[in-house]
């Protein structure tokens, strides 16, 4: 196998293990490794291939990899799952919420939720209200 072929195979394996870990650090190795692989495909010698890969690496990993971390993990873009999710949704009260600390009963998207009033009020069932917080399996609530 020729020196070209060698860092070609490595990118490509660097590239598909990046997809199965996360962090975007086998990656920059991927690309320095692709890098390295032009400068074999070039006629370049053994020690400008490991050079390349060195110096492509390091670059990578000061810029590509910041960059992409900014870019993928921003705070913003995350799903909300769970009872995160829930949180400002709406739902129909189906048995009256009488006043704190006493719970009645809130439809979710076909799902039966014990709820609380936000505000301590009792608020009767079939009104509209919006999910506040969740605080472990009851849900408190604001009429709407």
């Amino acid at each position: 196998m020729t020196p070209v072929q060698l860092w070609l195979v490595a990118a490509i394996v660097l590239f598909i293990l990046e997809v199965i870990t996360p962090g975007f650090v086998l990656a920059n190795f991927g690309v320095a490794a692709l890098a390295a692989g032009v400068v074999a495909w070039a006629g370049g010698g053994e020690i400008a291939q490991v050079m390349t890969f060195c110096i492509v690496c390091l670059l990578s990993f000061v810029t590509i990899r910041p960059f992409l971390q900014k870019t993928i993990f921003r705070e913003g873009r995350r799903a909300r799952t769970g009872t995160d999710a829930l949180i400002g949704r709406m739902a129909k009260v189906s048995e009256d919420i009488p006043s704190a600390p006493d719970t009645g009963r809130v439809l979710i998207d076909g799902d039966d939720w014990r709820a609380m009033s936000l505000n301590g009020g009792a608020i009767h069932a079939g009104a509209v209200v919006r999910i506040v917080r969740v605080d472990s399996t009851t849900v408190i609530v604001s009429e709407q």
